[in-house]
């Protein structure tokens, strides 16, 4: 009955008997061999399904903008030593690259600064990200205190590329307050701006936790700036509305459990 049903659909033969036998018909072969790749397709679809619904074999789709490269490669590498069957496909890019992705879909979420208020994003804050000056180890303003903000302005100044996070907080921050920087320099990588401050190439504005290690080694100095260190936070962001799957909604769950803390000292823990 179902064979007959498909020749009255199609309006062809489905089979042919000779003598005791049925044998297929050209129009039987085409319509087995579609059935049997629509089979195969569903099958792929069934255990594509069962991995979103699993965790420990399940895929996380993350961008990190570059300034938080350093901390949150560390905490994906914790999440990891947890769950050693997870995939993690990691981008590192500045901050105009990742909104761009997450506009795309491309991932599951992002570690970023400050989010923009107009994609419909969810941000969630998980650890502190104090901006601080800094200077070459040697720089003549190292011992003073309270820097005022004219004074600092009238500094050369290495700065991220355009759609730099940390280039527009720092830029608004000064804009706010009626000054201009002086860039002298203008790079694509936290490291060559550390190193450009440390060769005494101008001053910088960076996360404090992305030079300890070089302020603590003696190559760089923190400055006394006032209005500084500005206050922000890291965060997780994703779309609204988007439905997690396993792996992304347990590496959400593990930053809510395990946050960093800082100490005085400036000094990082995970809890």
């Amino acid at each position: 009955m179902q064979v007959r049903k498909i020749e009255e659909e199609i309006g062809l033969a489905v089979t042919e008997q000779m003598g005791k036998k049925v044998f297929l018909t050209k129009a039987g072969e085409e319509i087995l061999a579609a059935s049997q790749r629509i089979h195969g397709t569903l099958e792929q679809l069934s255990r594509a399904l069962e991995h979103l619904r699993r965790l420990d074999d399940g895929q996380l789709r993350i961008a990190v903008t570059s300034a938080a490269n350093a901390f949150a490669v560390d905490l994906i590498a914790r999440f990891l030593q947890q769950h050693p069957q997870l995939q993690v496909i990691l981008n590192i890019a500045n901050r105009q690259e990742v909104l761009a992705s997450l506009e795309r879909n491309d991932i599951d979420m992002a570690i970023m600064g400050e989010p923009p208020q107009t994609l419909g994003l969810v941000a969630m804050p998980f650890h502190r990200n104090d901006l601080i000056v800094i200077a070459a180890a040697s720089h003549p303003l190292r011992h003073e205190l309270n820097i005022p903000l004219q004074r600092i302005a009238e500094e050369p100044f290495v700065l991220r590329e355009l759609g730099s996070g940390t280039r527009e907080a720092i830029l608004r921050f000064f804009g706010e307050r009626g000054l201009q920087l002086r860039q002298s320099l203008v790079m694509n990588s936290n490291e060559a701006i550390k190193q450009a401050v440390k060769v005494g190439m101008g001053l910088a504005v960076v996360a404090r936790h992305s030079v300890i290690v070089k302020m603590e080694s003696g190559y760089l100095c923190s400055l006394s700036v006032d209005g500084f260190p500005l206050r922000r936070a890291w965060h997780l962001v994703h779309r609204k509305g988007k439905q997690l799957a396993p792996a992304p909604r347990e590496f959400k769950t593990f930053l809510i459990e395990h946050q960093y803390v800082q100490h005085t000292d400036g000094a990082e823990e995970l809890l």
